[in-house]
């Protein structure tokens, strides 16, 4: 996503990826356990609260099949060289295999509106529905046929990111994973077809966690393992382990200030299951606070925001996902040259 040698600068990209690997809604991936299904309680949470959500990550960890509306994505990203933004609506059905490629599920959306925005101009993709099946992607604008064309890995978290789907690559990363490093609210909730709803705000203290070498460096190095490469960082451009890293980050954190983490999730009073998610993330980087230490000519900044929501229903009903026929081989639409995906991965 960003490209820079600084260390400040490497630093951001892998908290961005952390933060769009980590995020989005709770849904199994192929074999995959993902790993909130062992959620922790936060420091000082009441044992109840914490127990709730346990139950609702085991129950949704359990799922064959579901869908998501609602849907509503914004993702904003300036490096401080150039702008890209997306922001769509839509809804799709989400069914999960056997097998670790792909997302490890099976997906046919609709895009309802979408927007991709970036130096070139901006394209629409309103009204574009696509078919994930394995690695294969088919997609079908207004009015047009069936295209389809392979996704690697880039392409694979990109379309997570949009969608909000981590996959088998993200499914094992938690932001939530240490007790010292998170809190946890309770939420007002309107009730979901007309079931009471628990909601509950998970929000990251930034502060702690960079100031906690052990649990950032257990949730970087589980970045790495899961897709860093992809989103364009691997671990040689830090020039140091995540631990040395992590030694370092609490003297990095004036330039994050502003930077924030939370994730709201709704579960149902009488079935358990997560019902609707809401994500909130804005990391915001400026290294003049940090004057010679951040090695840069000029001071950098960089921001991204990334919002998104929607309702989960339909839990384990039944859902088929097949290839259309027809469908005549393309590309554009969702290769990392240009399309829906154009904007993200290194």
């Amino acid at each position: 996503m960003i490209r820079r040698k600084s260390l400040p600068a490497l630093l951001v990209t892998a908290m961005i990826a952390l933060s769009v690997l980590a995020c989005g809604f709770p849904l199994p991936a192929g074999t995959t356990t993902m790993a909130v299904t062992k959620a922790v309680c936060a420091q000082g949470e009441p044992a109840a609260s914490c127990q709730v959500r346990q139950d609702a990550y085991q129950l949704m960890s359990q799922l064959q099949s579901a869908a998501v509306e609602d849907l509503n994505m914004t993702l904003h990203i300036d490096d401080g060289t150039s702008v890209t933004s997306m922001v769509l609506t839509g809804y799709y059905e989400y069914a999960v295999t056997g097998q670790e490629g792909g997302l490890g599920a099976n997906i046919h959306a609709t895009l309802v509106s979408a927007e991709i925005t970036d130096e070139s101009g901006t394209e629409s993709l309103s009204g574009v529905e696509l078919i994930i099946v394995d690695n294969k992607a088919y997609t079908k604008k207004p009015g047009e046929g069936w295209v389809y064309e392979e996704l690697d890995e880039n392409a694979l978290l990109g379309l997570g990111v949009i969608l909000g789907l981590s996959g088998p690559t993200g499914s094992g990363l938690d932001l939530f994973s240490d007790p010292a490093t998170f809190t946890v609210s309770a939420a007002e909730a309107d009730a979901i077809a007309g079931q009471a709803m628990q909601a509950q705000t998970l929000t990251v203290n930034w502060s702690a966690l960079l100031a906690n070498a052990e649990a950032l460096n257990s949730l970087m190095s589980a970045g790495f393992g899961a897709g860093g490469e992809a989103l364009g960082m691997t671990q040689e451009d830090l020039g140091m382990d995540p631990a040395q890293l992590a030694m370092l980050s609490a003297m990095l954190l004036p330039m994050f200030q502003g930077t924030s983490f939370a994730t709201t999730i709704y579960i149902g009073a009488d079935d358990g299951y997560i019902h609707r998610v809401e994500d909130n993330y804005v990391l915001l980087m400026d290294t003049s606070a940090l004057g010679a230490l951040a090695g840069e000519e000029e001071p950098q900044r960089v921001e991204m925001r990334y919002e998104l929501s929607g309702n989960i229903v339909r839990h384990n009903q039944p859902v088929i996902i097949t290839a259309p026929e027809g469908a005549t081989e393309g590309s554009g639409l969702l290769d990392e040259s240009g399309g829906l995906l154009g904007g993200l991965g290194g």
